[in-house]
């Protein structure tokens, strides 16, 4: 099984009406997103957070359980739900949340679960959650936790209006590189983070660190993976957009999917993915980001789209 661990929140996106701007309310957040597209993948997963009561945190959690996302590990808050207004700009989405005191951030030490490796692959981590007080402490040792017991997967998706000092969260990410065993990023982000346009030299850095493949997205252009023997690229898929919101959240989740159905999503196997298996894998979750990027919102395709989409299998 796969555990993701994060922030489940509220996305308004913005649809044009009679000529106005309305705002829809979606189920969102970076690593619900990621569950919410194992789940429709097929592939055996379990959401840990904290989820209110509220009406917001009800869709919330009908749509773990509508697809096949374990809620077992799901917490509940009276406090309520973390909104975030979807701002689209030259096709890319940009947010503003309003999450003081909200539920997602309310985790406490007591709440870490325990983690049975003989049941559990990976746990994924990622987003907001890392930065937003006290609950990001919570997700840090869970993280510290579990490292060398499971695998550690891990996307930063930085939102830099949530950054208060950039050198302090810099210091956080190269703490969080020690457990992590596959990382993903977008051009965005390591560009934000490190202030470089040397994207191979960057991945030669993870690597040294002891990231054992670590994913860089390129819009749609495609993506890279780096391990520390050879590097693969993939080639964006070509669709109508609606909009991009979700894209690098159903990547992440296609990318652990299909690791996950050829059998590498373990310790002992992860270090031996092959370079064809790699681009495979890369191929695969471009197409599941791109189909994502084909509907209103952070809404991944299930695997007959997938499949219907690329014409074959490779697993």
């Amino acid at each position: 099984m796969i555990i993701v661990g994060g922030e489940a929140l509220i996305d308004f996106t913005p649809i044009e009406i009679n000529g106005e701007i309305a705002y829809i309310p979606k189920e969102g957040g970076s690593p619900y997103n990621v569950a919410i597209t194992l789940g429709r993948l097929g592939a055996p997963c379990g959401f840990f957070g904290k989820i209110s009561y509220d009406f917001f945190g009800e869709m919330l959690i009908e749509k773990l359980k509508k697809n096949h996302v374990d809620i077992s590990l799901v917490l509940r808050s009276e406090k309520n739900t973390t909104l975030a207004f979807v701002i689209l700009r030259e096709g890319e989405p940009h947010f503003i949340f309003y999450g003081e005191n909200t539920a997602d951030v309310s985790l406490e030490e007591k709440d870490i679960p325990l983690i049975d490796p003989e049941k559990v692959e990976l746990i994924h981590f990622g987003s907001i959650s890392m930065i937003r007080e006290p609950g990001c402490f919570v997700l840090e040792k869970m993280m510290t936790q579990n490292h060398g017991k499971v695998l550690i997967s891990f996307d930063p998706n930085i939102r830099p209006n949530l950054i208060r000092d950039k050198n302090d969260y810099l210091r956080k990410f190269e703490a969080w590189l020690k457990t992590i065993d596959i990382l993903k990023a977008s051009i965005a982000d390591i560009k934000w983070l490190y202030e470089t346009e040397n994207m191979d030299e960057i991945a030669r850095y993870f690597l040294e660190k002891g990231v054992k493949i670590f994913l860089l997205t390129l819009g749609k252009e495609g993506s890279i993976g780096y391990t520390k023997f050879f590097s693969a690229f993939s080639k964006g898929k070509e669709v109508k957009v609606v909009d991009t919101v979700g894209a690098g959240d159903a990547f992440m989740g296609g990318f652990l999917y299909y690791l996950n159905s050829i059998g590498k999503l373990n310790k002992n196997f992860l270090e031996n993915v092959t370079k064809t298996e790699l681009e495979n894998a890369l191929d695969f979750s471009n197409t599941v980001s791109a189909l994502t990027c084909t509907k209103k919102g952070a809404e991944p395709p299930y695997l007959a789209e997938v499949e219907n989409f690329m014409g074959k299998r490779y697993y």
